[in-house]
């Protein structure tokens, strides 16, 4: 049973937000949640306003959407869009521009645009082949964890299973100096390591020796075989690229 006097609020708190912002036509649902919030409707936001979009949802799916006359809705494939307008305002002509992450905040579109992904797309045309990337194997394992039981298995940039073939892309990190230290103990100095280009250079070194044990060969590929520029980022020239990398790999060309 939907709970009338919710959404009587939710109303009310609609229309003053259109009355104290009247240049605006349109407004993602997300965007009204502190005013839901301090009219006490919900207690807390939770990803970006999905208490107010649980609310439509339940309303859209038993066709009573109109108790809420401000709810416009975008439908694209399976992806449902929430926004409110004013009461009464004609629908709007054209979508939503829909706000884009900047690359610098979104993890997942900083990896996709990383020279790793860029230089290993090269080598699966190169072999016309596809990378398992970031493929995991039971023999390659990294240091104690702090329950001194369980170690993880570190990861490769990309395997080739029909070629028994690793490709290790290499950013400037990997070849920054080391700290210098004090103890004879390999395993004492790995396990207290107290930083990422240490960790990265000691496990790079164990791929080299564990992978080649186990019949895999390793192909390494640096950003310094490329034409890069002062932020060490590959300069993209594709032509010239893929030659570069079909060269690293020729002894793995059909």
């Amino acid at each position: 049973m939907k709970d009338l006097s919710k959404i009587e609020k939710i109303n009310t708190v609609i229309e003053e937000y259109f009355k104290e912002n009247a240049s605006l036509t349109i407004v993602p649902v997300k965007n009204l949640m502190p005013a839901f919030i301090k009219a006490g409707i919900f207690t807390k936001d939770v990803k970006k306003g999905l208490p107010i979009r649980l609310i439509l949802r339940e309303l859209d799916e038993s066709n009573e959407l109109t108790l809420i006359p401000f709810v416009y809705v975008e439908r694209h494939g399976e992806q449902t869009y929430w926004y409110f307008i004013p009461a009464n305002a004609s629908t709007p002509d054209v979508p939503y521009k829909q706000e884009k992450k900047k690359i610098e905040n979104d993890p997942i579109a900083t990896r996709l645009n990383s020279d790793e992904t860029y230089v290993i797309g090269l080598c699966d045309k190169v072999l016309s082949l596809k990378a398992d990337r970031h493929k995991r194997f039971d023999f390659l394992l990294g240091d104690l964890h702090k329950n001194r039981k369980t170690k993880t298995k570190l990861p490769v940039d990309a395997y080739y299973e029909e070629l028994q073939l690793v490709v290790e892309y290499k950013e400037v990190q990997n070849f920054r100096p080391l700290a210098v230290h004090d103890t004879d103990d390999e395993e004492e100095e790995i396990t207290h390591t107290s930083t990422r280009e240490e960790l990265r250079r000691l496990y790079d070194e164990r791929r080299a020796k564990v992978l080649p044990k186990n019949g895999i060969s390793l192909v390494v590929i640096s950003y310094s075989d490329f034409m890069f520029n002062d932020n060490n980022r590959i300069i993209r020239v594709e032509e010239n690229d893929l030659g570069i990398v079909q060269k690293a790999l020729k002894d793995f060309c059909k």
